[in-house]
């Protein structure tokens, strides 16, 4: 008996994309394709020769051919400007190919709400398919083993089938169907807001204590036990040697780059302006952000090397009881 089979497309390699893309391959069934795309070539001829087994990864000239042949096809690039380029570009693009109402498009990248409305309306109005916004959410270490938060706006009834898809890269208990489409990104931003902010606080929180004389390690302990406690304090610290395997432990690499959390945090700055909210805190992250990324033996480092920032070029050093 004939077994079907489905055709994957993945755009955007990156650092969060490459693990994405490795798992979906890992999970899905061998009989299943997996076309995938990247602007950098030898990112591709990397990731078939680690992951592409029998022919079961192919690499795409182009999204439009990706657009040809796929099934599902999932999508992951830095900025609001790379999506639109990946869809709309005339002759490359996505929308670039035959219009097929069977196909599914999850966009997992985290740009503008309306960037992300606008492209869903010229897909599905175009008759190319159902488009969903499914940003994520655990940096890239989350992405290479498997374990990403997923935020979603689907229609409801898509929202079956985008969970099986999503649960090969992701936990159901970590994937949630936020409303209809947009919700996902909208609850994304606000998520980086907050994740951005605390950071801050963590990492002014535990310099002080070692300018103190504190030992930084006993300091986390007691803020993990107590209402300091975060997920930046406890599982992602900005403190290098406080969280051991994440990106500030490794040189701050690799990692969500300053450069995009800066990014992100405007975006959910913009937004909070053109809702009218009072933001005591956001104006002030913001300017930190912007002076780290502004820096450049920051550049492409993890954003959690904002600590770097606030202790050193603060004025302030690590100190020997914070060793």
């Amino acid at each position: 008996m004939a077994t079907s089979t489905t055709t994957y497309g993945f755009i955007g390699l990156g650092q969060m994309g490459h693990g994405m893309a490795k798992n979906l391959r890992q999970k899905i069934s061998s009989s299943d394709k997996l076309f995938v795309y990247d602007v950098n070539p030898e990112t591709l001829t990397k990731f078939k020769e680690e992951f592409g087994k029998a022919g079961n990864v192919i690499i795409a000239s182009s999204p439009k051919e990706i657009g040809e042949h796929s099934d599902i096809i999932l999508t992951s690039v830095p900025r609001a400007p790379h999506v639109e380029q990946v869809f709309l570009h005339p002759e490359s693009g996505l929308l670039a190919a035959r219009a097929r109402e069977s196909v599914l498009y999850l966009e997992l990248s985290t740009i503008d709400a309306t960037v992300s409305s606008q492209i869903g309306v010229k897909v599905t109005g175009g008759g190319y398919g159902a488009f969903v916004d499914a940003p994520c959410s655990g940096g890239s270490m989350g992405a290479e083993k498997g374990i990403l938060s997923f935020m979603v706006g689907s229609p409801d009834h898509l929202y079956p089938r985008v969970l099986s898809i999503l649960l090969h890269m992701g936990k159901e208990s970590s994937i949630f169907h936020c409303g209809p489409s947009g919700t996902g990104l909208k609850t994304k931003l606000l998520n980086n807001y907050l994740s951005s902010i605390t950071t801050i606080a963590t990492a002014e929180t535990i310099n002080m204590g070692i300018r103190a004389g504190l030992d930084k390690h006993k300091l986390n302990d007691v803020l993990n036990a107590s209402s300091g406690m975060s997920f930046n304090t406890k599982v992602n610290n900005p403190v290098p040697g406080l969280t051991p395997g994440n990106p500030a432990s490794n040189g701050y690499k690799p990692g969500f780059a300053i450069e995009m959390c800066l990014g992100v945090l405007e975006l959910a700055h913009k937004a909070g302006e053109e809702l009218g909210v009072r933001m005591v805190l956001g104006e002030p992250a913001l300017e930190a952000y912007r002076a780290t990324a502004g820096l450049e033996k920051y550049k492409g480092l993890d954003a959690k090397v904002i600590y770097q920032w606030i202790a050193e070029d603060g004025g302030v050093s690590n100190g020997v009881n914070g060793q």
